[in-house]
């Protein structure tokens, strides 16, 4: 075997084993950054239930201040119709910034969650591509092996 057709296969095996390598980074990459996302995904979830809990504890501490204020303060009767509304529509302003909270960590969690989607198809993708890089190195590699051992080209 000539010095040419050894350096045609070293070549060919190569771009061969290049472009599978380059496809398992991709994929490694992918399943890394899917990994980090998802400890982003945790801690937003987290970060959502300290808000709601920190908010359900200061309606909790201002519904006792309100309620010193009312009944003592203000010498009103815990059946007074205008106490009752206000209690009562501070617990409705409550509830409504608890279902924000919430509906703000849902959102935040479901777009992380199609950025991994993206991150896997990207990876699964680059890793076809290159399983197609690796089969078009040995396709070109035995055509142009074929052409050092013929000795000519089939396009003169």
């Amino acid at each position: 075997m000539d010095f040419l057709t050894m350096a045609q296969i070293a070549g060919t095996g190569l771009k061969f084993v290049s472009a599978l390598q380059g496809g398992q980074a991709a994929q490694d990459q992918a399943a890394f950054d899917n990994y980090q996302t998802e400890l982003k995904i945790n801690q937003d979830k987290i970060v959502g239930r300290q808000k709601m809990n920190l908010r359900n504890a200061q309606f909790a501490a201002n519904e006792s201040i309100n309620r010193a204020t009312f009944l003592s303060g203000m010498n009103r009767d815990i059946s007074d119709k205008s106490f009752r509304a206000f209690m009562e529509r501070q617990r409705l302003i409550n509830a409504e910034d608890v279902e924000s909270i919430e509906a703000q960590t849902t959102m935040s969690v479901s777009q992380l969650k199609t950025a991994q989607k993206a991150t896997s198809l990207r990876a699964d993708q680059a890793k076809q591509a290159a399983l197609l890089g690796a089969g078009s190195a040995i396709a070109s590699g035995l055509f142009r092996y074929e052409q050092y051992r013929v000795g000519e080209s089939l396009f003169d």
